[in-house]
């Protein structure tokens, strides 16, 4: 009986067995999961900290002494703490000396040799990266560089698009945690080279690159190379540099149209994001020194192609939702190189009745929607109103037949406004008698014409070749 009975509990001895053993993996999982975690927490921490790390080493350190005392090659005057910053004063010391240094401390070469790809930028004067990237070419072998690529040649101008084309057959994420394995992180400007030229090469090859731009928007690794939003208190960014270098082979791959139209969409959203630090492309003519007007010269063609398809969007949804005339959109088409932004103000019945539905509108029409603004409460008429802004210009439109448009000198709208936020239609109405607008458009049969030739005469020019609508 003893064994029968001790037979008869196997099975359940088993279960128990097993649901111990799936207990311990399931924590072991967590266990790991955890440990990642807190290595990334770690590293960023560590990245957060290293650019003032070797900032306060700078300041602290009495460089001119130091670059005296490397001249004459008395290192053994120097103290420790000046020895170790050394590689850190590298630009201030210069090629030759540094060779003197290196000779008496072999052990500052991985010092060296990090901050070197720390500091690259492709800015630096060509003879100087190459006498740089040769000296490190003596360098004794390092296993934690782990690079492809002999160091000389990774830090040449062409070292990140030398190491993208090693790497071309590696999808993105795979790219960018071998860089980190290597120690070049989202911190370091080279690292965010070396993704925009992974996704240049897509453009030569006609590969899709959806996946990469959507690891771009949706993982804490890829957003830091993206313009910072308020809301990513999780997200180291990387240096400005990097990110406008990244952004640059984005709009390129868009502009190419290697991706989906529904990244195509989110990515439109994502780098006109209201609390975006890089704020918004379509007002970068305002500061020539812009991350926007940065990317501009970077990529002219692909800031162009972006920026006019924002504001075709725009164009497209106040037309065929807020009025539903197509002269009036086909009139403003022509115009679409001279309009700088545009801004739609819906009526606010129009505006909660289209935010019910909006997942079924098309994904480009989902992005111009979450653009618009929404008008206030106190006037329940369904009369939208629709800015243009031009070099010089303000003009508005609305949704309603009837209304005359208004022009309004830069900066009188606002002025008329008073700075607040608009209620209704009626705000940006300045009256035939008005004192803020320099011009009323009616739109009576034949307008087109007329209307082209008073913008004309304001010096506003219709850009797009072809037949006019007016003619």
């Amino acid at each position: 009986m003893g064994l029968e009975s001790w037979l008869g509990k196997a099975p359940e001895r088993q279960r128990t067995f097993t649901a111990e053993l799936e207990t311990l993996r399931v924590q072991s999982e967590r266990g790991l999961k955890l440990l990642s975690q807190r290595l990334d927490a770690a590293e960023q921490r560590m990245d957060e900290r290293e650019p003032s790390r070797v900032e306060r080493m700078r300041e602290s350190i009495n460089k001119a002494r130091v670059k005296e005392q490397i001249a004459k090659g008395d290192f053994d005057s120097l103290s420790r703490r000046e020895r170790r910053a050394v590689p850190v004063l590298w630009q201030l010391i210069g090629v030759e000396p540094m060779r003197g240094f290196l000779e008496w401390s072999p052990q500052s070469w991985p010092r060296l040799v990090r901050q070197l790809l720390r500091d690259w930028s492709p800015d630096w004067d060509a003879q100087d990266m190459t006498r740089w990237a040769q000296l490190a070419g003596k360098a004794p072998g390092n296993p934690r560089w782990r690079l492809p690529l002999p160091i000389e040649n990774v830090l040449r101008r062409d070292g990140p698009g030398q190491l993208a084309r090693q790497w071309m057959d590696r999808p993105l994420l795979e790219v960018v945690e071998t860089l980190r394995g290597t120690g070049l992180r989202p911190a370091s400007v080279y690292a965010g080279h070396v993704v925009a030229e992974h996704l240049r090469l897509g453009i030569k090859a006609r590969e899709d690159r959806t996946v990469s731009l959507a690891f771009l928007m949706d993982d804490a690794r890829g957003r830091a190379w993206l313009p910072f939003t308020g809301t990513e208190t999780n997200v180291l960014p990387a240096p400005m540099e990097a990110r406008i270098e990244v952004v640059a082979a984005v709009l390129e791959c868009r502009a190419k149209g290697i991706c989906s139209d529904l990244v195509r969409a989110r990515l439109a959203e994502r780098l006109v994001s209201k609390d975006s630090e890089f704020g918004d492309p379509r007002q970068s003519h305002q500061a020539q020194a812009s991350a926007w007007a940065r990317v501009r010269a970077r990529a002219p063609e692909a800031f162009q192609a972006f920026l006019a398809g924002l504001i075709q969007q725009d164009l497209a949804f106040f037309f065929d939702h807020g009025m539903n005339e197509e002269d009036r959109s086909e009139f403003w088409l022509c115009y679409l190189g001279s309009i700088r932004s545009t801004t739609c103000y819906l009526a606010a019945p129009v505006y909660d009745s289209l935010h019910r539905r909006v997942a079924a509108l098309p994904p480009e029409q989902q992005a111009a929607f979450r653009r618009a603004q929404r008008l206030g409460d106190k006037d329940r008429s369904e009369v939208s109103a629709f800015v243009l802004s031009f070099a010089e210009y303000d003009v508005v439109e609305f949704s309603r037949n009837g209304h005359a448009s208004y022009v309004y000198k830069k900066g009188m709208l606002d002025q008329k406004l008073r700075g607040r936020r608009p209620e209704t239609a009626r705000d940006f109405i300045d009256g035939p008698s008005g004192r803020f607008h320099v011009q009323r458009l009616l739109h009576l049969p034949g307008w087109e014409y007329r209307v082209a030739q008073q913008l004309l005469a304001l010096g506003i020019e219709w850009d797009r070749s072809g037949r006019k609508p007016w003619l």
